[in-house]
This record gives structure tokens, C-alpha cells and sequence, in this order.
């Protein structure tokens, strides 16, 4: 993945662009590293909960108690890949939900239904709290690559860069195709691309994203 954004942004001076803001590079991870992550925190989460039923009854009324006494997402804020483990987290919650679901003991599906519930209403409340920290860990170091984001709408579902590369239409096009993936993962719906803050002919991208509320995967 890295050689393929490579590839399209041959320029030095803005591979700092694309690596923090698809997720490259040592503090960051690439959307097949927190799929890896994902399931590294899924198993690790998972180890004490056998196969058994009371087990699994067990662990899933122990995710729904600690959700209840409320999940400090402040540690997930001030990085990109900070941001990415929230997501590792609602895949790990999503695992768990699915399996319960599928369930042929009654009570486990009644607690994964209740489990299922209470993470989608963290998401929604969660997401656009995402989207905003996302575009603030980015904005720094596309700012010292003259180009500015910053995130428009009610939800923060838009995410706007501006900057002099993007007067080209082929850099466009070739930002919009190597970020589109790792935007889907917040939930972003619309890319603008403006090479200055007056652009009132400004190029966008609309982009098929999951609800907010939808269970996450990195399928």
C-alpha cells in the first residue's frame, strides 16, 4: 500500500502530506495495519472468554457494564493513529457482537442484541467527536506543507483541503483515490479540494461511507 502512495505522489515535498493523512509512516498505520491491529486487540480483549456459554454470557454483561459506567475516549484525540485505535475498538466490540448474534443460546443473542445497541449509540455519538480530532491531528503537518483542512457540517461528515497542489486536476484525483479508503473508516462522506480559500469552483468527491451507526469493519 505505502508503494502504491508512493507512487502516485512522486514529489518529496508532499510525501508528508500523504502519509499522515492516509496513514503511513511510524506513528501512524496504513488501513491494512489497523485491520492486523484490529484483530491483535480483538484476540487480546477476547483471551479470558472461552467458548463456552456462561463464559461468553460473562464477558458480554461485563462490556455492557463498563459502557454503562461510561468509556473515557479522551486517549483517542491528539494523534492520527490515536484516532485509528477508537476504531480498532468498535471493531472489537463489533466482533463480539456479531458472534453473539449468531448465537444458538437465547440469552447470549439477548445481550449481544443489548451490547449492539449501546456501541451504535456510542458511535453516533462518536464519530463526528472523531472526524473533528482526526482533521486536528493532521492539521499541523499539512499545515507546514502549505495545505490547509478543516472539517464543515453539522457532524463534521465533509473534510476540505486547500492548498496550491490541489490547483492541478490530476493531483486531485490522484489525493482523492489514494485517501478515499482511510476517510471511509471516519465516516466522511464529502472530499473538497480547493487550491485557495476562495475557490468558488472547487473540486469534490461524494463518497459511499457507512452510517455512523453501523458496526465497524475494516472489510
Amino acid at each position: 500500500m505505502k508503494r502504491k502512495v508512493q507512487h502516485l505522489f512522486s514529489a518529496l515535498t508532499f510525501a508528508g502530506f500523504i502519509f499522515i493523512a492516509f496513514g503511513s509512516g511510524d506513528d501512524v498505520k496504513d488501513d491494512a495495519s489497523i485491520e492486523a491491529l484490529a484483530n491483535e486487540s480483538i484476540s487480546s480483549t477476547t483471551q479470558d472468554k472461552t467458548e463456552s456459554i456462561p463464559d461468553q454470557i460473562t464477558y458480554l454483561k461485563r462490556e455492557i457494564i463498563s459502557i454503562d459506567k461510561g468509556v473515557d475516549f479522551s486517549s483517542y484525540r491528539s494523534t492520527v493513529e490515536a484516532t485509528q485505535l477508537e476504531l480498532v475498538l468498535f471493531a472489537a466490540w463489533a466482533k463480539t457482537i456479531n458472534e453473539a448474534l449468531t448465537s444458538h443460546n437465547s440469552e447470549v443473542r439477548t445481550l449481544g442484541k443489548e451490547l449492539e445497541n449501546k456501541v451504535k449509540n456510542i458511535q453516533i455519538k462518536e464519530f463526528p467527536i472523531l472526524r473533528k480530532a482526526y482533521q486536528k491531528a493532521i492539521y499541523q503537518k499539512l499545515w507546514e506543507e502549505n495545505i490547509e483542512t478543516e472539517v464543515i457540517g453539522k457532524k463534521y461528515k465533509t473534510i476540505q483541503f486547500t492548498g496550491g497542489y490541489f490547483a492541478n486536476n490530476g493531483n486531485k484525483a490522484q489525493t482523492q483515490e489514494a485517501l478515499s479508503e482511510a476517510l471511509k473508516m471516519f465516516r466522511f462522506t464529502k472530499v473538497n479540494y480547493k487550491w485557495y480559500k476562495y475557490d468558488d469552483e472547487y473540486t469534490y468527491y461524494e463518497m459511499d461511507s457507512p452510517n455512523d451507526s453501523e458496526l465497524m469493519s475494516f472489510k
